[in-house]
């Protein structure tokens, strides 16, 4: 075949055009490189003849050149040309191949040995190892969920599986999951909740890990295996250590406290806490919606009866906190229990005015004082398109949305309408129903004398949870209904800045920044008050005192003139004498 001997130079032009338009419609960055590349080529002043003439204009580097060099050895064999020997697969001159063999001849450079990734004892990685291994060796299973993984590794970790972004604390111990997955310790797979499992290097290295500081079992393995509704029994092993908390396992040297009995075979008590079993059986399931719940004022029985129509056994009752939860009705007694489901349900509207106002991170926090395993976020919206009729709130709700999600780690689902909750009322009923048959689960029915506070509440269910449901048999930990309504009911619990800042983001205008900031400076009620009681201003001049003085601060933290005010009108005229206020 003849060599192909005509001039290179429109054959490159018209090849950089086409690679230019093709990553202009892909939206890549490489459009601008060819753009560029080609108008050097274009007006190059002389032939190219070869790769290396090709590689010196400017633009143009190893990939454009092996692109236009694949190019052409296209076109001469479609064409019936031999390759232009500069461009020949084994070219001597400066071409792809000469890279290669020169390359080839060169001895190779010794490569630094990887250093093999070991976490730190009781670090984050080394943690979600152990956790890993003890979960899928105990129950049998090839992977398990995020929250599977925390309820078994949080004991052999130092840090917080939850971040505490209010503290500056952003990452927890679960961002060391990267970490394992980036050095092939562990896989993924699926979506939101993913199933982690160990790889082969994983779960060597869990098991080394685990015999080298002599965790011969996990924190409840020496428990013996028994039913905790028929003759509790304790191995001797445990008896002996009394050990009340999975660090007792962990840690011999930390200190722990001791039980009188661990279990009380004959009264079922468990840390002097007395309990029950309920049997799948005993009793059936209902969902309760807050009374306060309505689709507008003119129809407020709408969920119940729609929800009822639809076959769901429903109750409207007033809820201490959240939309709707779902209990458990022994079918004999009567008595109810909470289930580990809560669910709090925004119109798109309300969404983005609670967020001004700061009553939505409030409300988050009083749904994660429940303590429960499964948080629900429901927004109704008619699309974010919607907003701009809401004063430009769209960025606001997605990152409220975002964080909902990450940092709080609620299920949040999106619905075009009221309808849409119905159909996930409906099936979630159902699902939790087919859970309790498909796997026996059995209920643990705590019934302690007395509950003082949200995280008295919250303990007592760790505590059981982390002896009855490690075993084989499942077994859920639920407190009594009017137990959950009395204490998330209590805010007699909150701290005075606690109470302070409610009361400030009770004037309209008062964002959570700005009621910061106000208490931040003046630490509690009495002292604001004092603050316009000392002044020798007069009240006009009081008006304005919060905006002169937070004048300078950034952002939403300002004080607005009229917020200013506002303030002044409900503090203004309070009098100590009369006011229990400290």
């Amino acid at each position: 075949m003849e060599p192909y001997s005509d001039e290179l130079n429109p054959l490159f032009v018209k090849w950089l055009e086409e690679a230019a338009i093709v990553a202009t419609k892909k939206g890549t960055k490489a459009a601008i490189l060819y753009n560029k590349a080609l108008d050097k080529v274009k007006n190059y002043p002389s032939d190219i003849t070869t790769p290396k003439q090709l590689r010196s204009i400017q633009f143009v580097g190893d990939k454009t050149v092996a692109l236009l060099t694949n190019k052409l050895r296209r076109f001469c064999e479609e064409n019936g040309f031999s390759v232009p020997e500069p461009f020949a697969p084994h070219s001597s001159d400066g071409s792809v191949g000469q890279e290669k063999r020169s390359s080839d001849d060169q001895p190779a450079s010794r490569k630094r040995a990887k250093r093999a990734y070991i976490p730190r004892r009781r670090s984050g990685g080394y943690a979600i190892l152990i956790g890993l291994y003890i979960g899928c060796k105990n129950r049998n299973r090839a992977g398990l969920r995020k929250q599977e993984i925390i309820d078994l590794a949080a004991p052999y970790c130092e840090k917080s599986f939850s971040s505490n972004p209010a503290n500056n604390e952003f990452y927890s111990a679960w961002t060391a999951i990267k970490v394992l997955e980036s050095n092939d310790l562990v896989a993924s797979s699926g979506r939101a909740p993913r199933l982690y499992s160990l790889t082969e290097e994983g779960e060597e290295l869990a098991r080394k890990l685990k015999q080298a500081d002599n965790l011969t079992s996990s924190p409840t393995q020496n428990v013996a295996d028994f039913s905790f509704d028929n003759e509790i029994r304790v191995s001797p092993e445990n008896s002996r250590n009394g050990a009340s908390s999975p660090l007792g396992l962990i840690c011999p040297s930390s200190p722990t406290r001791q039980l009188k009995p661990y279990h009380d075979t004959a009264n079922k008590q468990l840390d002097g806490v007395r309990y029950d079993i309920w049997e799948k059986e005993e009793f059936e399931i209902i969902l309760i919606i807050d009374s306060r719940e309505v689709r507008s004022k003119e129809d407020r029985g709408f969920f119940q009866n729609r929800l009822k129509s639809l076959s769901v056994n429903c109750e409207s009752r007033a809820l201490s906190v959240g939309d709707a939860v779902w209990v458990a009705q022994n079918k004999r007694t009567g008595r109810e229990v909470v289930l580990n489901h809560i669910c709090e349900r925004k119109r798109l509207d309300d969404l983005v005015f609670s967020i001004r106002d700061g009553r939505f991170q409030e409300q988050k926090n009083r749904l994660k004082q429940a303590a429960m395993k499964h948080y629900y976020y429901l927004v109704e919206e008619g699309g974010i398109s919607d907003l701009p009729k809401l004063n430009d709130g769209s960025d606001a709700v997605k990152t409220a949305i975002a964080t909902t999600m990450t940092n709080s780690n609620f299920y949040l689902k999106r619905f075009k309408s009221v309808d849409d909750t119905l159909s996930f009322f409906v099936t979630t009923t159902e699902a939790i129903k087919n859970h309790f048959e498909a796997s026996n689960t059995k209920l643990v029915v705590l019934k302690p004398e007395q509950v003082s506070s949200h995280r008295e509440y919250a303990n007592v269910l760790t505590i059981f949870r982390t002896e009855f449901e490690n075993r084989r048999s499942p077994y859920e930990c639920v407190h009594i209904f009017s137990t959950f309504q009395e204490i998330m009911s209590k805010s007699g619990m909150r701290s005075v800045k606690e109470l302070f800042l409610l009361m400030l983001m009770a004037i309209r205008g008062v964002s959570l920044e700005r009621a910061l900031t106000i208490q931040t400076h003046f630490q509690c009620p009495r002292n604001l008050i004092e603050y316009y009681k000392n002044s020798t201003a007069s009240p006009e001049e009081k008006k304005h005192h919060l905006f002169n003085l937070f004048k300078n601060e950034v952002g939403n933290k300002k004080v607005g003139k009229v917020v200013s005010e506002r303030i002044y009108e409900v503090w203004g005229d309070c009098d100590l004498t009369e006011s229990s206020v400290t």
